[in-house]
């Protein structure tokens, strides 16, 4: 039986791995990681005017939802506009932070932990296929027989003549 050797790269269903791992890294990035964004760079300021109203999903079987609105002024006086309010807005005015400008979320008191599941699930999703093509290349090339480097062909064996027992050692002199 000859023994052919792997192909030399990754396998295809490896790139395939990596190309869902960075997409489904970046749907999660970019749809659960609002709050955490707004804690890092978010527009400090203050929401009033808050109100919530309730919608009923009963005839989809999803319950109710609840989605609540205020209006927005940062704390360097720009203009107020209307934004979705996401948080505790029981006790207003509340302090809140905007992200993604006036067409954005206004977080209340957003933490840095509400990106800790976000960001490590997608360092998973992306690195894990990474990871494990790299090591596969890896494998690939040490499978793979290496060339004879160009020149004369080498001698075997020892490149001096190997001592006789008659021969003086290092120990004799």
């Amino acid at each position: 039986m000859d023994a052919q050797p792997e192909q030399d790269g990754p396998a295809w269903w490896l790139a395939l791995a990596c190309l869902v791992g960075l997409l489904l890294a970046y749907v999660v990035l970019t749809n659960f990681t609002g709050e955490l964004r707004a804690a890092l760079w978010g527009e400090p300021g203050t929401v009033t005017e808050a109100r919530c109203r309730t919608y009923d999903n009963t005839v989809a079987n999803a319950g109710s939802s609840t989605s609540c609105s205020g209006t927005f002024t940062s704390d360097d006086g720009n203009s107020s506009f209307d934004v979705t309010v996401e948080g505790d807005i029981r006790s207003q005015p509340v302090r809140a932070r905007l992200v993604d400008g006036t067409s954005g979320t206004a977080y209340v008191s957003p933490t840095l932990w509400t990106g800790v599941l976000p960001v490590g699930l997608s360092l998973l999703l992306a690195g894990v296929p990474a990871a494990v093509t790299v090591e596969h290349a890896r494998r690939v090339r040490a499978q793979r027989p290496r060339p004879t480097p160009p020149g004369p062909p080498a001698r075997p064996g020892p490149q001096w003549p190997a001592p006789s027992a008659d021969d003086p050692g290092i120990s004799d002199f």
